[in-house]
Order: structure tokens, then C-alpha cells, then sequence
């Protein structure tokens, strides 16, 4: 399944408010909270996150100039966050502060190798939108390449049926889906209408994707004139696209368009005569 893994940067504007130090037995020095801010480098520097293992780490970019400060790791705890105990290890303990919405993760934060709290953060805060998410797996649904075929295969006769339909897609969804960020974002593009052109000036719309032999296809056309040399068949598919995130409500999505073409010749098909007894002629 397709995997998104970008690199974002930060521009840290706010020093680091609670120090590093004062840690006790029940716990960090200060609660947690809604800003990712909060555990940035106390030196304003610019900051990277590496996705690394699903643990993003700040990289320091100061232009040359060594930033102070430690570096610090976000790592997703599943709704716990760490109390210290007086032998001077960690225990999980739940969050004591429940979720300030659905699209929240809880991130523990370390400094180096010292625990400093566990928070509420939302992609958002590292940057990321879902909805952009959601737009860049659609742009990347493994969309089928669409074929017309018909019946009869080779060439269609005037007066005469034509079936056609469409080879690669069903009304089954395209479906994708990723886990990044401590978030869920779901994809699905549904072909939900088709625009048909025959070719010698017919049009015609809800006739389905049609349907293969021995079914007779919904997609049914008689040319009443035959053509020179082909005529240039096109369907136009429409899929329908939604998202929706961490399992919430559906949203809609801009349609996604595909289409597919092909040359149909078609022949004039004659009436004749063939006689059935032996032949004669001229009294003989």
C-alpha cells in the first residue's frame, strides 16, 4: 500500500517555557499541553523532524551556528504518558487529560535521554494537514487504465446492435489508505457516472460501464451509417472521491475524470438474393 514519508521544518518561535530540570516523583515539571511548541529549542533555532521509525526527532539548523539546548524525540504513546518512580525508572499511567478532539495523538517528549512529558498534538502542529494528506493519496490511487471493447469486435454493421463496454473498471471503490503521524487517513473513489460518444454524433449518458458477452451490455448503440474510414468512440468515467480521518465522517472530495477511446469501423451491411435450386437460364 502506498506510504507517504515526508520531511517537514518547523520554525520555532517561542523558548522553551519549562526547563529540563525539576522532575519529581509524580512527574514532569509542568502539565501537558496543546502546542507543540512547548519542548522546542530554547534557542529559537530553526527545527527539522525526521520521521525516523516512527520517532521524529529535532534536528537543529541554525546556519552554521550550533544551536543550544538538547535534541528532542516525539514518539507516539497510545494515550499513556510516563510517571517516574522513586527507584528513579518509568511506568505508563493513563492521561490523566482526555483528548481535545479525535484528529489528537499523544506524543511522549524527550530531551536527549530525559523523559519530559507526554502531550496532545495534532498532525496540524508538525505541519501536516489531512486534507492535503487525502488530496496526495487521491492524486496517487492506483487508477486502472480503461479499455473500450465491443461487440462485434473488429467492425460494427449499420442497421444493426453494437455492444460496448468499458475493460478495467467495475463499480467496485479504488481504495488507499496511510497511518502517518499519529493519524488514519481513508481514500476511496467510486465510478459513479459515464458520458458515452459514438462517434457519428450520438451522445448518451447513464449507461453504465456496460457489461462483457454473453450479457447483453448496457451500453447498446446502432449506427445507421457507415464510416470513413472509423468512427472515434469515447467514454468519459466519473468516480466519485471521499476521505475521512481516524475512522470519522466521510467528506467529499473533487471528482476525479478518466476516460477512454478507441476507432470502430463500420460497414453497410446489403440485403441479397442467393438462390436456393439449380441454375437456369435462357430455356436451357
Amino acid at each position: 500500500m502506498h506510504r507517504f514519508h515526508p520531511v517537514l521544518v518547523v520554525v520555532i518561535a517561542a523558548a522553551f517555557t519549562a526547563a529540563v530540570a525539576g522532575f519529581d516523583a509524580e512527574g514532569p515539571a509542568w502539565s501537558a499541553t496543546d502546542s507543540a511548541t512547548a519542548s522546542t529549542d530554547p534557542s529559537g533555532a530553526h527545527v527539522e523532524l525526521g520521521r525516523t521509525d516512527h520517532v521524529w526527532r529535532e534536528r537543529t539548523r541554525t546556519g552554521g551556528t550550533a544551536a543550544t539546548g538538547c535534541r528532542r524525540r516525539w514518539i507516539p504513546s497510545g494515550a499513556f504518558q510516563l510517571r517516574i518512580t522513586p527507584i528513579g525508572d518509568y511506568r505508563p499511567v493513563p492521561m490523566t487529560e482526555p483528548s481535545p478532539g479525535p484528529e489528537y495523538q499523544t506524543y511522549q517528549v524527550w530531551c536527549d535521554d530525559r523523559y519530559l512529558d507526554t502531550v496532545w498534538i495534532r498532525a496540524q502542529q508538525f505541519g501536516v494537514n489531512p486534507l492535503d494528506v487525502a488530496e496526495r493519496l487521491v492524486r496517487d490511487l492506483p487508477y486502472p487504465a480503461a479499455r473500450l471493447a465491443a461487440n462485434p469486435s473488429a467492425r460494427g454493421l449499420t442497421g444493426l446492435e453494437s455492444w460496448f463496454w468499458v475493460e478495467g473498471y467495475t463499480a467496485a471503490p479504488i481504495l488507499d489508505s496511510i497511518t502517518e503521524f499519529g493519524m488514519t487517513v481513508d481514500v476511496e473513489a467510486t465510478p459513479t457516472s459515464t458520458s458515452w460518444d459514438f462517434g457519428d454524433g450520438t451522445t448518451a449518458k447513464g449507461l453504465g460501464l456496460g457489461s462483457a458477452p454473453p450479457a447483453r451490455s448496457t451500453v447498446v448503440h446502432t449506427f445507421e451509417r457507415r464510416a470513413r474510414p472509423a468512427f472515434s468512440l469515447r467514454v468519459l468515467i466519473v468516480l466519485s472521491v471521499r476521505w475521512r480521518l481516524n475512522g470519522g465522517p466521510w467528506q467529499d472530495l473533487d471528482p476525479v475524470v478518466r476516460t477512454a477511446g478507441r476507432s470502430y469501423p463500420v460497414v453497410e451491411s446489403r440485403a441479397a438474393l442467393v438462390p436456393t435450386g439449380g441454375a437456369t437460364g435462357n430455356g436451357r
